[in-house]
């Protein structure tokens, strides 16, 4: 069977379609590759049934499936966890969701149950609707807002304690690093190392610099890295030179629901954008030390105070932004990687406004994207995002995710009601 199966996919004739056509055979693709890792699962469980042997599983993808050991840890770990979901294994046997997709609900269910998981027909719906990368972040949403606040403050100690750094040499004589940091504190060195490297890139000539003449990403991150240790001098961030604090984009905000402030409810939202939740001694630390802003949204998700009407974004704009966005609203990149789109162009003749409802983030691949294809961007009442072109309606179809890590190749949300607190955490 399997070998009719492989032997019929290979000789499959691709060079009559056309995109439509093409655009039915990734989904087709999608469709069979989610079963066979369903069929995989079954498997794995399976082989440990006949053994009696927990590591059988791992064995089988090793030695008849040719995984590494790491990979196959990854695959039985999924298996084990899907044997109780029955529901979201259904949805991978049917094709409905990928593999990416049951691997966010899995780790949902570690974080929960897996009962608590498969029995919520809301969140399994909204996972089918979405691509896996802003799947991804509305699953990660339902686990915050399922997790006991014990449970995350416990996380974040085993994070912390699993911190670590080392330094080798590698056979080309080059010094290597490696570091573990917690979330908290490694956002605030991802935060510092983007705003060096941004100010490189634009050194260099940005976008319209000769290729020959620009640094690659990894050369510019290097360099970053030097400056920000001293050991190089960084382009200056402005007219107040080195010493100006990072760029706003760059800042580490913090987003808080005023009953995670207060006390009132340690579950409410509380989280750095980009990275996740934190747990609230790590709120009530970074508040000590940081600015706080207030912004108001109403039960939806709107923004209720709005900016001055200029051609760009006010800080306190760019603030309630990251609140309500969270980053690109196509691909979840994070907002340090993102720019304020205006949905209706702020150019002559629509002339839109620079308002919060007339605004959101999008990363700089994607805002290229939308502009040069001429795209039209529209939220919907579920709070999802949707692109069209003046010749065709609405089609709930991101663009699709880009490759890579440069800011040109980034790595879509629903805001959560009542008022929001914005922390700007600088590191």
């Amino acid at each position: 069977m399997f070998h009719r199966f492989v032997t019929e996919l290979r000789a499959l004739d691709l060079s009559w379609m056309g995109l439509d056509e093409l655009r039915d055979a990734a989904a087709g693709v999608k469709r069979v590759r989610a079963a066979l890792d369903a069929l995989e699962a079954r498997l794995l469980v399976k082989a440990e049934d006949r053994t009696f042997d927990p590591g059988a599983g791992i064995e089988l993808m090793r030695d008849g499936g040719g995984c590494s050991q790491r990979e196959a840890r990854r695959r039985h770990r999924r298996a084990q966890v899907l044997d109780q979901m029955p529901a979201v294994a259904g949805a991978l046997a049917g094709g409905d969701i990928t593999a990416e997709h049951a691997d966010a609900l899995v780790r949902a269910a570690e974080a929960t149950s897996a009962e608590t998981v498969d029995t919520d027909i809301g969140l399994l719906e909204k996972t089918k609707a979405l691509p896996a990368d802003l799947a991804a972040r509305e699953v990660a949403d339902w686990t915050s807002r399922h997790q006991a606040m014990e449970d995350r403050e416990a996380k974040f100690r085993r994070q912390r304690a699993m911190r670590s750094h080392r330094t080798w040499d590698d056979a080309n004589g080059m010094v290597n690093f490696r570091t573990r940091l917690d979330p908290v504190t490694g956002a605030q060195a991802r935060a510092v190392f983007d705003d060096i490297s941004n100010r490189l890139y634009k050194a260099d000539g940005g976008r319209d610099a000769k290729a020959d003449q620009v640094r690659t990403w990894d050369q510019r991150n290097a360099d970053a890295f030097a400056a920000a240790l001293g050991l190089t001098p960084a382009p200056a961030a402005g007219p107040a030179g080195r010493d100006k604090p990072l760029s706003l984009r760059n800042q580490i905000l913090v987003i808080a629901h005023t009953d995670a402030i207060t006390g009132a409810d340690p579950g409410a939202r509380c989280e750095i954008p980009g990275t996740g939740p934190i747990p609230r001694s790590e709120l009530e630390r970074l508040a000590c030390e940081s600015e706080l802003f207030g912004a108001l949204f109403s039960r939806d998700g709107l923004p209720l105070w709005h900016g001055r009407r200029v051609r760009t974004v006010t800080p306190q704009q760019w603030r309630m932004l990251i609140a309500r966005d969270r980053g690109c609203v196509l691909c979840a990149a994070s907002p340090g990687y993102c720019h304020a789109h205006h949905i209706v162009a702020w150019t002559s003749p629509a002339a839109g406004p620079t308002d919060i409802d007339n605004l959101a983030l999008v990363c700089n691949r994607h805002h290229h994207h939308v502009h040069q294809h001429n795209l039209t961007l529209a939220r919907q009442p579920d709070g999802q995002w949707t692109t069209s072109t003046p010749e065709q309606p609405r089609a709930a179809r991101p663009a699709r995710k880009p490759v890579g890590r440069d800011p040109d190749h980034c790595n879509g949300h629903t805001s959560s009601a009542g008022s929001l607190a914005s922390i700007r955490a600088g590191p």
